[in-house]
């Protein structure tokens, strides 16, 4: 017998897609209940970097609309948050320069720029540019390694992740979201392919419309859920630096590594990619030598950074790196918002979104055939592993 929830809708996961998702709910006027594992935002959303970022020119397709369109959504989203619960979550467009190690990636950065010509900032200026060492430096004069060039993104924006969080909780529970934390849940309740609810340590919750939004662990809840398409744990390591006086002031690449300066005076060093790791998030003294000698190798000066922090979290990856946004077939009524993997904070405008148009209209708009749960390559092979 399962016991009355109150909920028109349950959402799993108090990660930032979730409490987003959770948040569009209630201001549509649901009664919303959010189940968290532990602590809200305390997974891969808290230990993600805040970079929001435009993806690469020369991939097209829904997707790369649907990252574009989120990313433009952002300043008004975070300007909403801020009114809302008076946090502000430090949205700033601060550009981002990615030193060119080697000859490939120089002349793959030069194909950037040219698949990226027509796009142009509010004030007429070129999203993506190529510069010199010498005009990289110019703008970041704390660079200090050699370089082929520089790709300057003018768009990219930060955002500080856990203010990001912290405002989101707030504007959940000034929209009436129920947030039940130290909620583990086991599984799903299933009768003739449709989800009745869910089984949780403190008693089963029903709800005929549920919302996943567990990040690596959504695909565990059950079976189905790894035959539409597996989402797995994927380890990155970050470090914490603080400075008096950082030698940088937005956010530098190189490789797979970045610098990000903050307005407090400090840095986050990330970050390494370990989808071999499993659930196991310790940090490790090899992931840290590699981390700070990126970083020495790229801003020199960071040499007397004191080291503040370390910590790892486990991005929620899938075989053919995008997202499942989308109802799941073969469990009518529960729609998937899980597997972001670095895209999560870029897609928090948008996701809730999506979902709120599937839940109160039964559909939506967008072009959801590369992100929806079970789907195929086009010759009905495999998804491949290309990026959007």
């Amino acid at each position: 017998m399962l016991s009355s929830s109150n909920a028109e809708v349950i959402v799993i996961g108090g990660g930032v897609v979730g409490l987003s998702v959770a948040w569009r709910l209630a201001r549509r006027n649901l009664r919303v209940i959010l189940l968290e594992r532990g602590a809200c935002g305390q997974e891969s959303s808290w230990a993600a970097a805040g970079i929001l970022a435009p993806g690469n020119p020369n991939f097209h397709g829904p997707m790369s609309e649907m990252h574009l369109e989120s990313l433009d959504r952002y300043p008004d989203f975070a300007a909403e948050l801020q009114e809302t619960t008076g946090i502000d979550v430090e949205y700033q467009r601060c550009g981002r320069i990615e030193l060119c190690a080697t000859d490939q990636r120089y002349r793959m950065g030069l194909s950037e720029v040219r698949a990226a010509a027509e796009r142009k900032t509010p004030d007429g200026q070129a999203v993506l540019e190529m510069l010199t060492l010498e005009q990289a430096k110019e703008r970041e004069p704390g660079i200090g390694c050699d370089a082929f060039g520089a790709l300057y993104c003018r768009v990219t924006a930060r955002i500080r992740n856990t203010r990001l969080l912290k405002a989101l909780r707030r504007a959940c529970e000034l929209a009436g979201v129920e947030i039940r934390e130290e909620c583990s849940v086991e599984g799903l309740l299933v009768e003739g392919g449709r989800v009745k609810g869910i089984a949780a340590k403190d008693g089963p919750l029903e709800s005929d419309r549920v919302v996943l939004a567990a990040g690596a662990w959504s695909s565990q809840l059950h079976p189905r859920l790894e035959e539409v398409g597996r989402v797995f744990p994927s380890k990155g390591q970050a470090v914490l630096l603080h400075m008096e006086n950082p030698p940088l002031s937005g956010i530098i690449k190189r490789k797979h590594c970045y610098l990000i300066a903050r307005r407090d005076g400090h840095i986050y060093l990330g970050s390494s990619d370990e989808p071999e790791a499993g659930f196991n998030k310790r940090s490790t003294a090899t992931a840290m030598s590699e981390l700070m000698s990126a970083a020495l190798e790229m801003v020199p000066g960071a040499a007397s950074a004191s080291v503040v922090n370390m910590w790892a979290g486990l991005r929620p990856h899938t075989d053919d790196n995008r997202p499942m946004i989308g109802p799941v077939p073969g469990l009518e009524g529960l729609i998937a918002a899980y597997g972001h993997y670095k895209t999560g904070l870029i897609f928090a405008p948008l996701t809730p979104r999506i979902v709120c148009d599937l839940i109160i209209d039964g559909r939506t708009d967008y072009d959801l055939s590369r992100c929806i749960p079970g789907r195929r390559g086009q010759d009905g092979s495999k998804p491949s592993r290309r990026r959007f």
